[in-house]
């Protein structure tokens, strides 16, 4: 391998990283501001997945960026496709901070000190390493993702955590 490519491979690994790393952040972040909303999330997450937050996660997970793109391909409308797509990225953060607060609570308890922001960045680290690996890490990812965001949607539509 040459030189330049070597750093080019290194140059964009260092970046997915750096995206893999600040999607930890900031949902320690969205845990800390937005509390009651990932646990009325993870209730839902938590259950045993229904065919209806798959359905809504993956219906959710293929028209939004769709229509943000078709949107944007337009000279009207472009800023409400990239409003649009912006939201869809909080919609990933949300749901991934679900996600990541699913893997922690399975592994950690409860009884520690800062307990929250302790969960869910290892459980993002957790996560993110299990999801590095190839083909099959990936699948697990969107995976996880499309149920996670319709965890968020169910979230969405209700009001008090379900028991």
């Amino acid at each position: 391998m040459e030189p330049k490519e070597f750093l080019a491979v290194t140059f964009w690994l260092m970046i997915y990283f750096t995206i893999k790393i600040g999607f930890v952040g900031m949902a320690i972040i969205i845990k800390q501001a937005k509390h009651e909303f990932i646990e009325r999330a993870a209730v839902h997450y938590e259950k045993k997945p229904n065919r209806l937050m798959f359905m809504l996660g993956l219906a959710n997970g293929i028209i939004i960026p769709v229509i943000g793109i078709l949107l944007l391909n337009t000279q009207v409308l472009a800023l409400v496709g990239i409003l649009l797509l912006l939201f869809y990225l909080w919609l990933a953060l949300l749901s991934y901070t679900v996600i990541y607060r699913g893997f922690a609570s399975r592994l950690f308890s409860e009884d520690d000190v800062n307990v929250d922001a302790k969960q869910t960045f290892l459980g993002g680290l957790v996560a993110e390493s299990a999801f590095v690996t190839p083909i099959l890490g990936q699948a697990y990812s969107l995976f996880l993702f499309v149920r996670g965001l319709g965890a968020v949607f169910m979230a969405f539509m209700t009001r008090k955590p379900m028991n």
